[in-house]
């Protein structure tokens, strides 16, 4: 169960009646502001901007595939060899 509520002149103060008992224990947590942030909806270019990324330019950019730059040892040919290899002894 949760209830909510507010400080007041340092003492916890609730906004609706409890329907506990007196000396029943409590615990109290306090929510911090961007707690409720979390929740609120947000558009995809808001979530963006808020983690400093951006749209990829084209459908190329979203393709994925191996840095131009880095080494091509063949690896993933030799690994979609040996799945069609896998693949061929199930059959």
């Amino acid at each position: 169960m949760n209830f909510e509520g507010h400080v007041e002149n340092g003492m916890v103060v609730l906004d609706q009646p409890l329907p506990l008992p007196d000396g029943t224990p409590v615990r109290v947590e306090p929510i911090t502001p961007t707690a409720g942030d979390f929740w609120e909806s947000r558009s995809l270019d808001e979530l963006a901007l808020r983690q400093g990324i951006s749209a990829p330019g084209s459908p190329d950019e979203m393709r994925g595939g191996w840095p131009a730059d880095e080494l091509n040892d063949d690896f993933e040919q030799a690994f979609l060899r040996w799945r069609a290899g896998e693949l061929e002894l199930r059959a």
